[in-house]
């Protein structure tokens, strides 16, 4: 059959009518000795137009691999057996498969995806919000990871790895992604520090003061439990995304004081606080991201310190850091970044730095008017 027009009947007035504007193709080959059918949509709306595109394709079915007719879906369900099976990011990604799954369709064919395809999903996915009971919409660096970033992972692997023809270059990549907003840094500055210890509940401010001095993220820190304490070498093991449970360094004082807080703790948490409400008052329950991020509110409303968020303790702690050691790689291996251009955002610290220098060298270089008078 050659290329067409779909149709049907009005079943009122008994007329043909046209159901779409576009010329479909319908062909059978051989392919490998047995007989396969082809169809779809030309995405033409001239008859010259779509038996060529019904030409280009018959040629590229007889050239075809042996994997060039993998659905998105198959494609997703191998990269995640043969990549990510296993590693520490296997729930994010297989969250991020699942979008792309839902939003291009898992039966889409991955040779015939384009630019176009994507970047539909990338503009669903930005419209949709967290969640069923929030009206936030999915931040731009959420979807590039979970849309962009992935399919460009799965379609890579496709092509060198199963040998999928997919002209790779023909994806904008960088076009598709959001424009992500800069990355803030927040420290305490002035007297919030002051202000923000005044209001602090004393049952939370070990928890806090370690946060502080140690730079941890706080999921880090509240999952801390006692069978994973190294008192004598002055180390805990902790989850980091992307490496999994690691050991890392405190101080003695940090040791002594998680000791001390482990004690009131119950079960095998080592962070706790003291219930307030009636009839579990003074009682100690371990200390989890909500609890905290609703005590964090409180004490920052009551400091009166805006635009301050539970991640700048850890910002707070690079900082200054940076500034106590100005060592950059040693900030890095502190707060556990797994590339460096995650720490250069605390590099505007060295400012000071850069200032000194300017000055020791205009002490040493002859001024602009002293030149311009022996000049004269």
């Amino acid at each position: 059959m050659s290329v067409f027009r779909k149709r049907k009947r009005d079943p009122q007035t008994g007329k043909w009518f046209y159901t779409s504007p576009y010329f479909y193709y319908d062909f059978v080959l051989a392919i490998d000795g047995q007989r396969r059918r082809f169809q779809g949509s030309t995405g033409e709306t001239t008859k010259g137009r779509a038996q060529k595109f019904e030409d280009k394709e018959k040629r590229r079915v007889r050239d075809e691999g042996p994997n060039d007719q993998m659905t998105l879906g198959e494609a997703c369900l191998r990269y995640h057996e043969e990549v990510i099976a296993g590693k520490s990011s296997e729930v994010d990604e297989l969250i991020a498969i699942k979008h792309c799954c839902r939003l291009i369709g898992d039966g889409a064919r991955i040779s015939n995806l384009t630019t176009d395809d994507i970047a539909v999903a990338v503009r669903k996915r930005a419209a949709e919000t967290k969640g069923k009971h929030t009206k936030t919409l999915i931040t731009p660096a959420t979807v590039n990871r979970q849309i962009v970033e992935i399919m460009r992972k799965v379609l890579k692997r496709a092509k060198r790895v199963w040998h999928v023809k997919i002209e790779l270059d023909a994806f904008d990549w960088k076009g598709m992604r959001l424009k992500e907003p800069k990355v803030r840094v927040r420290e305490f500055i002035g007297d919030e520090a002051d202000r923000f210890w005044e209001v602090m509940r004393a049952d939370y401010s070990p928890f806090v003061w370690f946060l502080l001095s140690r730079g941890l993220r706080v999921n880090a820190v509240t999952g801390m439990s006692t069978d994973r304490l190294d008192e004598p070498r002055c180390r805990i093991q902790i989850w980091i995304k992307g490496e999994g449970y690691v050991w890392v360094p405190v101080t003695k004082e940090q040791m002594a004081v998680i000791v001390q807080e482990a004690k009131k703790a119950p079960g095998k948490a080592v962070w706790s606080y003291e219930m307030q409400r009636h009839p579990h008052r003074g009682k100690r329950k371990a200390i989890s991201y909500n609890s905290f991020k609703r005590t964090m509110k409180t004490a920052l409303k009551a400091a009166g310190i805006t635009d301050f968020k539970i991640h700048d303790l850890r910002h707070d702690f690079a900082s200054k850091l940076l500034r106590a050691t100005r060592d950059l790689a040693l900030v890095q291996n502190a707060l556990k970044h797994a590339d460096i251009s995650s720490t250069v955002r605390y590099a505007h610290v060295l400012d000071e730095d850069v200032r000194d220098g300017l000055a020791a060298l205009e002490t040493r270089s002859p001024t602009i008017g002293r030149n311009s008078k022996q000049r004269r």
